[in-house]
């Protein structure tokens, strides 16, 4: 075992350790009532204040669904929650989940980037996106909180926060298995074991095995064909619950994900600045572009938007990921005490090509090496008096090395042409310059290392004022330290470092901060300017009024931030500084006709400033914080039971999220003669944020048919439909996505005593091609655009059976 291995195992340990120490004179196990209701209903019991509630009762904008539900529905991933949750678009890129609430996300470009919207498993936050998806199995419910939640969740809640909740262990024996087969030779079986070891103790195991055919068909050079897109892995989790005494219980946790498949995969979307300026090719920004076509062209091209791509690399996607957790729930006198702690240790690595042709010309392999711990204590007072209250104190830790290797087989006339540039200023002296013309040239590393610790203190309270009334005001106090190195170098394969040359640029490569400096590309070997520390307190203050049972209005004003850190695999040295919103929202949460009718409604307006943004100094990418933002919108849930038997839902979702002042390098943009090519400065001013659409909308029917005693036939509908979104704060069409919607459908029948149930289910049966997010390969690998496309027409069939 390597040292940094052994340290992880001290770390997974000492976050059990540290609970299991703790003295417990009393504890009750929680109420099953801490789980979701009837799931297939249409209210369940959510915790996101921390607090056991009905979700009609919390004065926030939430959409939760039960596992129940879920199942019914047959969705098994967290990007299928996206297109039915209001607000929300949640997507995979390489592995990694990229989610955005109300237009408030980050792009996931380069492995180690940070999500704007906070999600917890279980009340663990989850830092790395790419072990986000794996842990969405077996689980009791999903909720999902538009609107910053700085507060109660802290760092990185900007757009909103996510919380999974596992299911639990039972106090019966008891269990389901679930096999699913569907096209593309999909095969799927989970299920759960459940019940009492003892006459104090519970376990619940869990299991989700997955095997699927690609999507996708790669053409080879030597026309032997491979499919892509596929899915092969397999997910456990074991949770044991023991009660150490009436008042005192504790839950272990242990999870493990593994997968070996070709999952990810480009796909070539557009020509980009080619296809939005005629000529482009011809101006100085679209000449650089030249080396890179001259070897892509020589083969077979893939066309847009299509699943049949030429490639020449092989593909893999191997994934390893597991983690610990205890938690500590003790009744102490009135109040209630929990203590959380976790470990999670998260390893994905992978490989593909983005140039999409049969010509060896590139490919990008991505991996992280990521560890983090956590610790949080929670004090909560009885919620019985008027005036109540959580306080908490939270740790957090956390290491990732990144590798980003992007290979391009036509380096030799670009560097030859920037040596000669740098002799022609007197940089270098003169010399002859020649590179050797070989496959092997070169390999872009933007890789590097980064390191966080942060800690955070919270109070949120409630005040009852009257039957009707109720004051809320909470704050938060965070403090994180962020630190890290850069690796951004070029090299000749196997390992010869082309740059940064040492030889001219001796400080290009130090361990000493103060005397590194990059070479004039931009690369560079050394520890950023750092450390550094980032500060915020996120206050927030709401009003609720109920005027009767089945009526809650609600008013809220928050702030939430995203924490600043350091763009790692590239020349930036300097950190870049936290993202901070302001919310202000009015909302409606209600349940009219003698419960018949459930309407939910809200409307927000969100001050965003500081926003990171992707630049380019000097033809080199760098994240800085960049003008204002303003988004502004409203959202209406329905859900109506004219009968016992029909079920009628239906969401309404406006966004209008731009930026409000700002300026950012369109360095792809034709800049005037005057000016160095790629240096044109663009107004952000009106300007749309990506990926936020202005409208979404869901209409569902579903009836339900008892048949005699045997049981009952259940028939759904749904259709999901959302606007045209861009992928770039530029807002080009050649990068965006038009609008589009899917057509979801089931008929199940389920027997009279719930204890199985069979299912036929189809998901976007109109076989739409769309496009979840888009990236720029970059100006020297051709200025394209690719990305990952949404799943195509799948159907199959669910047995489910209950014991």
């Amino acid at each position: 075992m390597t040292i940094r291995n052994n340290r992880r195992a001290v770390l997974g340990a000492a976050s059990l350790a540290a609970i299991m120490a703790i003295p417990t004179p009393a504890h009750a196990q929680q109420d099953a009532a801490g789980q979701a209701q009837d799931n297939t209903g249409d209210v369940i019991i959510v915790t996101a204040n921390r607090r056991e509630q009905s979700i009609q009762d919390a004065p926030l904008s939430i959409t939760a669904f039960g596992g129940d539900e879920l199942a019914s529905r047959s969705i098994s991933s967290i990007e299928q929650v996206g297109a039915i949750a209001p607000g929300v678009q949640i997507a995979t890129y390489q592995g990694d989940t990229s989610i955005f609430i109300r237009g408030i996300g980050t792009p996931t470009i380069i492995a180690g980037s940070d999500s704007s919207t906070a999600t917890y498993v279980d009340g663990v936050y989850i830092s790395r996106p790419a072990a986000i998806g794996p842990l969405f199995f077996d689980i009791d419910r999903i909720e999902v909180l538009r609107g910053p939640q700085g507060t109660l969740y802290g760092r990185n809640a900007t757009g909103g926060a996510v919380n999974i909740v596992a299911s639990r262990p039972t106090d019966s024996l008891s269990g389901n298995l679930q096999l699913t087969a569907g096209n593309y030779d999909r095969y799927r079986v989970a299920g759960a074991l459940s019940g009492p070891l003892g006459e104090s103790v519970r376990a619940r195991l869990a299991f989700q095995w997955e095997d699927r055919d690609g999507y996708a068909t790669v053409t080879r050079p030597d026309n032997s064909t491979d499919k892509v897109e596929d899915k092969e892995d397999v997910s456990i989790r074991l949770t044991v619950e023991a009660d150490l005494s009436p008042d005192a219980m504790i839950t272990l946790t242990g999870d493990y994900y593994r997968a070996d498949d070709k999952a990810n995969a480009y796909f070539y979307a557009s020509a980009g600045y080619a296809d939005e300026i005629p000529g482009w090719y011809g101006t100085r920004e679209g000449s650089q572009t030249f080396p890179y076509f001259a070897m892509k062209n020589s083969g077979r091209v893939s066309a847009p938007a299509s699943r049949d791509i030429f490639a020449d690399v092989p593909y893999f996607n191997k994934v390893e990921n597991w983690g610990l957790g205890a938690t500590l729930d003790w009744d102490v006198a009135d109040h209630v005490l929990k203590i959380i702690g976790s470990y999670r240790d998260t390893n994905p690595a992978s490989q593909n090509e983005f140039d999409l042709s049969d010509a060896y010309v590139n490919y990008v392999g991505r991996e992280e090496d990521h560890w983090q711990w956590s610790g949080e204590v929670q004090l909560s007072s009885p919620t019985d008096k008027a005036f109540s209250w959580i306080a908490g104190a939270y740790y957090f830790e956390e290491r990732n090395i990144i590798d980003n290797d992007i290979f391009g087989n036509f380096w030799e006339p670009i560097l030859i042409q920037g040596f000669m540039d740098l002799q022609a200023t007197g940089v270098l002296p003169p010399f002859p310059v020649m590179f050797p013309d070989s496959d092997q040239c070169c390999e872009l590393h933007l890789s590097g290392e980064q390191e966080t610790k942060a800690w955070a203190a919270y109070l949120d309270t409630q005040w009852d004022m009257s039957d009707q009334i109720t004051v809320r005001l909470g704050g938060r106090y965070s403090e994180e330290r962020r630190d890290g190195r850069q690796n951004f170098d070029l090299v000749m394969l196997p390992n010869i470092r082309i740059a940064p040359n040492t030889i001219f640029f001796p400080n290009a490569i130090s361990d000493d901060r103060d005397a590194a400096q990059p070479d004039p590309f931009g690369f560079i070997i050394a520890p950023v300017n750092g450390p550094t520390t980032f500060r915020a307190f996120t206050p927030k203050l709401g009003i609720d009024f109920k005027p009767s049972d089945d009526v809650l209005l609600y008013a809220s004003v928050q702030r939430g931030f995203k924490s600043g850190g350091y763009n790692i695999g590239s020349s930036q040295r300097d950190p870049f500084e936290p993202e901070k919103i302001w919310s202000y929202e009015i909302g409606l949460r209600s349940e009219l006709l003698d419960r018949a009718l459930l309407l939910n409604a809200s409307a927000f307006w969100y001050d965003y400033t500081n926003l990171q943004a992707q630049d380019s100094v000097g033809n080199q990418p760098i994240i800085r914080n960049v003008g204002k933002a303003r988004a502004r919108g409203f959202e209406v849930e329905t859900v109506a039971r004219p009968t016992d038997f029909v079920r009628l839902e239906g969401a309404l979702t406006y966004v209008d999220a731009q930026f409000t002042e700002g300026q950012l390098t369109e360095p792809l943009r034709p800049a005037p003669l005057t000016q160095p090519p790629g240096s044109l400065l663009r107004d952000l001013d009106g300007l749309r944020l990506p990926r936020a659409p202005s409208w979404k909308f869901s209409l569902a029917g579903q009836v339900e048919q008892p048949v005699g005693d045997a049981g009952r036939v259940t028939a759904r509908a749904e259709y999901h439909w959302q606007s045209k979104i861009y992928f770039t704060v530029f807002n080009i069409d050649a990068a965006s996505q038009d609008s589009y919607g899917l057509l979801r459908a089931s008929l199940s029948f389920t027997s009279a005593d719930d204890r199985w149930s069979v299912r036929l289910f189809g998901d976007n049966l109109t076989g739409e091609t769309y496009f979840t997010n888009q990236i720029l390969t970059g100006t020297v690998y051709g200025a394209e655009f690719v990305g990952p496309l949404g799943a195509p027409r799948t159907y199959g069939v669910d047995l489910r059976f209950n014991f």
